[in-house]
């Protein structure tokens, strides 16, 4: 008896890809149909199974589904709305609050040089069949130009929401973003991800292409909290040039399948890099933090610290490479992974890796998968404190050095507050 002939994944998704007249969107599709959908054959999908994500037929994403815009931060912030992946500048702030500080939405500016001249450069399609997806067809995204010695006063606030009223709703929504600091520039931009209604079958496959300038900086809060949420598939992919520095910062509450990938490359001297992570997983949730640093020149540095708390049948994956070319000489790069399992049934797989070419670096890196130290526990419960709150504080004082590494107090207080009522929810 001869097999069915097997269906194509690529067939769910292709006919959204077709009609995109975006940069690139022909030569994209044309990748995309000579790449394989990843499997866990695949080195880089291993622990990641993403070809599930190919037995649904998938619809365009709504731009005018109905949502309900959560509370404010805290504190100042300039607040950028996009629905389904479209922008929504009727729920969004005045876009020119900066001087020198173009922010607006990406499809506005496809015809303009600056575009042109660097979409599709940081984040090529290569052999990454997600990149070359989300190239073929885009959504929407945003373009941030900061020119020569401009800042933002207060933080950009992407709040990124995935909204559908009807149950089986299974949207394809590609987000892409493109940030471009000149010399001396500062941006500091957060991203929120939110989910409402009956998204939990969507994908959200995202691409971010950052330039950071000489001596300039971008900070960058990224923020996935999205109870029965879409599978979140994205990738950071940066640039640093002399002096520049690039921070940014990870934290992942809730996700059924998230994979965020960074890739950043120091390109001139003294440029620095520090990247940050926290992610706390419970029920059956999935994230994997898959990152990238290459010291391509002399005299740069980077700092590389992610912990995570896993509990339920969640899974956190993490694989971190520092990689240092040949002539990259007086490099210093530290990369660490800390993981605290909660429960049998929870699963960590880490892997950090350093590839040098170089002789005079100094460079390290780690990784430690435990349990709460059980004296600990016991010597506060000695001292009157319940076990339930004894490991919440244990838990809360080991992502406390992972919080203190955020420049933003505001920040790093409002996203303290939300790690500790999600440590209560995980007891």
């Amino acid at each position: 008896m001869t097999a069915a002939p097997s269906r194509d994944p690529l067939s769910t998704v292709l006919p959204l890809l077709q009609q995109s007249t975006w940069p690139g969107a022909g030569a994209a599709r044309q990748a995309l149909a000579a790449l394989p959908v990843p499997t866990q054959r695949t080195e880089a999908w291993k622990y990641t199974r993403v070809a599930k994500l190919f037995n649904r037929t998938y619809t365009a994403p709504d731009r005018h589904a109905g949502v309900e815009l959560p509370d404010r931060l805290p504190f100042p912030a300039t607040r950028l709305v996009f629905v389904n992946g479209h922008f929504r500048a009727d729920l969004s702030d005045d876009l020119k609050a900066d001087k020198g500080v173009v922010v607006d939405s990406i499809a506005h500016h496809l015809g303009h040089g600056p575009l042109q001249a660097h979409y599709g450069r940081v984040a090529p399609i290569a052999d990454r069949f997600f990149t070359a997806m989300n190239m073929a067809a885009p959504t929407d995204g945003l373009i941030i130009l900061a020119t020569k010695g401009a800042r933002t006063g207060k933080p950009l606030h992407i709040l990124r929401i995935t909204s559908r009223a009807e149950a089986g709703g299974t949207m394809l929504i590609q987000p892409r973003d493109l940030f471009m600091l000149h010399e001396g520039a500062e941006v500091e931009v957060i991203v929120e991800h939110v989910a409402q209604g009956q998204v939990a079958d969507s994908l959200v496959n995202t691409v971010r292409e950052c330039m950071v300038g000489q001596s300039a900086r971008l900070t960058l809060h990224l923020l996935q909290n999205e109870p029965d949420g879409p599978a979140d598939i994205s990738l950071d992919s940066v640039e640093v040039a002399a002096e520049g520095t690039f921070s940014v910062d990870t934290t992942t509450l809730h996700g059924s399948l998230v994979r965020n990938d960074l890739q950043v490359a120091l390109e001139g001297p003294r440029a620095h890099a520090e990247l940050n992570g926290v992610y706390l997983l419970d029920g059956l949730s999935h994230c994997d933090n898959h990152s990238l640093i290459a010291h391509n020149v002399a005299d740069c540095t980077s700092d590389e610290l992610y912990k995570g708390v896993v509990s339920g049948k969640a899974t956190a994956v993490f694989n971190g490479k520092v990689y240092v070319k040949q002539d990259a000489q007086q490099t210093n790069a530290y990369q660490r992974n800390a993981n605290i399992l909660q429960g049998d049934d929870a699963r960590v797989f880490s892997k950090p890796e350093l590839e040098i070419y170089a002789n005079d670096v100094k460079c390290s890196h780690g990784c430690t998968i435990g349990r709460l130290d059980e004296q600990a526990v016991f010597y506060l419960r000695s001292r009157g404190v319940s076990e339930a709150e004894a490991r919440r504080m244990m838990a809360h004082a080991f992502i406390t050095e992972v919080m203190e590494r955020i420049a933003n107090p505001e920040w790093r207080e409002h996203l303290t507050r939300m790690a500790d009522a999600k440590l209560e929810r995980m007891e």
